[in-house]
Order: C-alpha cells, then structure tokens, then sequence
C-alpha cells in the first residue's frame, strides 16, 4: 500500500465526518469537494521529502492529520496564494467541526474569484445547521473581500443567486430606531 494510500486511510474518519456533514446538511457535492482538498493536502504532506526541515521535532515521519494541519499553516503563512494549503486547512475546520468552517479563510479566494462567495454561503449554512451559530458578521467578512462591481455583475447573471446572497449581506444595517 502507498503511503498516500495509508495517509488517506488514516484520515477516514475526517472524510467520513465531511461526507456525512455534507449529506445531512444537503451539501454532498461541496463535501466531495472538501474530500478531495484533503486528499490533495495528504498528498503534499507525503510528498515532502523527509529530510525537510519541517519534519524535525516530530516523533516520527508519518503523515497525521496534526501534522497536515502544521504544514497548511505553515505553507499558507509562506505563501498566502497556496490554495491547496488554503482549502486544506478549510476542509480540516469542516471535519472538526471548527465553529466558523473554516470561513475566516476564504476572504483572499473570494477577492481573487468573487464567486467563491457561494462556497462561503455553503459554510455558513453548513455551520448553522450542524452547530448552530448564526455566521452573519463572518460571512459578511469574507464577502466584504470582494469586488462589488464583480459581485453586482454576477448578481445580474443566470445562476447569481450566491452573489445576491452576498449583496444582501453586505448591505449596511438600517440603524435600529432610537439609536444614533
């Protein structure tokens, strides 16, 4: 057996908490998605040749989900365009069950492709029916990371209803009566 095969192995329960997060909450093909940002994060992790310097101060040289979850950091904190670090380290926030979903992260991919935006409505929603927390302030922080023009031009296309979504999101707050 490979020792991609082993890492993936070793991650079953993760892939198997997103598939089932992702069926119950009515977001399979988003959770695949998720399953497949996890794969790709084992995969760089058994790539990374052992006398790296990342390696050191570990007990061993296997791949653990702890470790892919030091090396997305570490590779996102090196390079902030890494997307496969970026979805990794969402995807580990959706199987753990983290309470924002990993959405605090998606604020630089929805600046790079506005709709990313429906990826993190999925999250929120996600979040919202699997622990309950309303996500409105983050999600209208990882919108807010967008350009409006682009968001408004996807709002009016076939298919926009994400970017609506996000519009009305972003829209500011009527002042509550009585409140300055």
């Amino acid at each position: 057996m490979s020792s991609v095969t082993d890492s993936v192995l070793m991650s079953q329960r993760q892939i198997d908490s997103l598939r089932r997060s992702g069926h119950d909450t009515g977001h399979a093909e988003f959770a695949e998605r998720m399953v497949r940002a996890l794969n790709d994060g084992l995969r760089v992790l058994e790539a990374l040749p052992r006398d790296d310097v990342f390696w050191r101060g570990w007990a061993n040289d296997r791949a653990t989900i702890h470790k892919l979850d030091a090396l997305a950091e570490e590779r996102l904190r090196h390079d902030p365009s890494d997307r496969t670090a970026r979805w990794t380290l969402v995807a580990l926030a959706l199987a753990f069950g983290a309470n924002d979903g990993g959405l605090s992260l998606l604020g630089p991919e929805i600046a790079a492709d506005p709709t990313v935006v429906a990826d993190a409505l999925v999250i929120a929603d996600w979040v919202g029916q699997q622990i309950g927390l309303d996500l409105t302030d983050e999600l209208r922080e990882a919108c807010s990371w967008a350009d409006r023009d682009a968001l408004e031009s996807l709002a009016r296309a076939e298919g926009g209803d994400a970017a609506r979504a996000a519009l009305r999101v972003l829209a500011p707050r009527a002042p509550l009566p009585g409140r300055d």
